[in-house]
């Protein structure tokens, strides 16, 4: 049976909803059985209509990722504010690594609780493909981001990622593989948000 640090593939999407201001997502494998959830917390009503009229992406966010079966907490990815890095914690706060733009926003460093690199991203300049290289240099995975038509692209959230890994990967490169679809939407798109409006009924 396939798991969030095991399936070979997986898919990230932002539910096709109302436009929201909370940053969420599903995570399934490759034949599209839902292996997590994860979301941001509350977010107060002042702070999504902040990020609505500001156009406020560069705000801090904060998504918790809990097992579909049960919803056991299994990591944590926080994005501070006005920073182009993320970073990968435990459901008890111990740090598992980072995710850092490295001079270019299709290039990222993959780095361990120490600060060491273990691998880095190397994406095309539209920061929509990204090559996953191991510390040796070798392409062992991939993230992609998938697209989902212009109305959908610019007026929603409902952004779309594939990640396949070629062979399996030590930790913590494959915790770090696992959470940079979320974090790479958390740098780069989630700043096009709009309130949820199911908030406001």
């Amino acid at each position: 049976m396939n798991d969030l640090f095991n399936s070979p593939v997986l898919k990230v999407e932002q539910p096709r909803r109302l436009p929201s201001a909370k940053s969420q997502y599903t995570i399934s494998d490759g034949h599209g059985a839902l292996l997590a959830k994860a979301a941001e917390g509350s977010v107060p009503l002042h702070r999504q209509a902040t990020r609505t009229l500001f156009g406020n992406g560069d705000d801090r966010r904060v998504v918790q990722v809990e097992n579909a079966r049960g919803g056991a907490p299994l990591l944590v990815i926080e994005r501070p504010k006005a920073t182009l890095g993320t970073w990968v914690s435990a459901p008890n706060g111990a740090l598992i690594g980072s995710i850092r733009v490295d001079r270019f926003k299709w290039r990222y460093a993959l780095l361990d609780a120490a600060e060491r690199p273990v691998g880095r991203l190397e994406g095309n300049k539209l920061a929509r493909k990204f090559k996953v290289l191991d510390g040796a240099g070798a392409h062992v995975a991939q993230v992609d981001k998938k697209w989902k038509g212009a109305a959908t692209e610019v007026l929603t959230t409902a952004d779309r990622y594939a990640v396949q890994f070629f062979h399996p990967l030590p930790d913590p490169l494959r915790v770090l593989v696992v959470a940079a679809p979320i974090a790479l939407d958390l740098m780069l798109y989630e700043g096009k948000d709009l309130p949820d409006l199911g908030t406001l009924a």
